[in-house]
């Protein structure tokens, strides 16, 4: 299995990318040759995305931080202040929720 970070790194770039909103271009756009953001396929996108939506049910702040680091790339002190918490504090939440979500994408990949 991929690691969980990388796999949550392409989530955040997934989700916030190409959700039918857009508008079409009337000309042909050059993209920059360094966009290499790491991207998920939508199949993969969505089991990521249901593991993370159970973090939710289970934990609403593991939750909250995931989706401002991971989505809002917000780093562990810029959360940390916003709580009123120390980013080692954050850091080690992070860390616990990303295992909870390697747990949740193990066991929907067995499933499948």
């Amino acid at each position: 299995m991929r690691d969980i970070r990388y796999l949550l790194t392409a989530w955040g770039n997934w989700s916030g990318s190409c959700i039918g909103t857009e508008y079409k271009a009337a000309w042909p756009l050059v993209t920059a040759s360094s966009d290499i953001r790491p991207m998920l396929s939508d199949a993969d996108g969505e089991i990521i995305d249901r593991a993370v939506g159970r973090l939710k049910h289970f934990d609403p702040l593991g939750y909250d931080i995931v989706v401002a680091y991971y989505k809002g790339k917000a780093s562990c002190r810029a959360i940390g202040r916003e709580l009123g918490r120390k980013h080692e504090y954050v850091s080690a939440y992070l860390s616990r929720s990303e295992a909870y979500i390697a747990g949740r994408v193990a066991e929907i990949l067995e499933a499948a």
